[in-house]
């Protein structure tokens, strides 16, 4: 089954079994879908949504796996974002979170690791 989502003013089509995210991080919204191969690998497609009158607050939405959702997040981010062992192999239905890189990894559960380096 197909789930529509937008992010800034694109819309994204995904099949239910992928994961998926859209981060506004203060500059522009970033959208990222990651499927399973079924053989063990994945495939991810990622793209930015425009809007004229951005929002204030930073905000995440992300749905499926918490894990692959970690991964996506922490590629935008540029911060490795940590699953607890407990939350590993959870699949979240379509949550947005609003507020700092923090606000928003603890509000799902997550920590964040160290910035990297650039």
């Amino acid at each position: 089954m197909t789930t529509v989502a937008t992010c800034g003013k694109t819309t994204i089509n995904y099949d239910e079994s992928c994961s998926y995210s859209c981060v506004y991080n203060g500059v522009g919204f970033k959208w990222s879908v990651s499927c399973s191969d079924g053989k063990g690998g994945s495939t991810t497609t990622s793209g930015t949504g425009i809007v004229k009158h951005p929002p204030k607050i930073p905000s995440a939405t992300i749905a499926g796996d918490l894990e692959v959702c970690a991964k996506m997040l922490s590629s935008v981010w540029k911060r490795p974002v940590i699953v607890p062992v407990s939350l590993r192999g959870t699949r979240v239905r379509k949550r947005t979170v609003r507020g700092t890189k923090e606000e928003i990894a603890e509000a799902l559960g997550l920590q964040l690791g160290a910035r990297q380096k650039k």
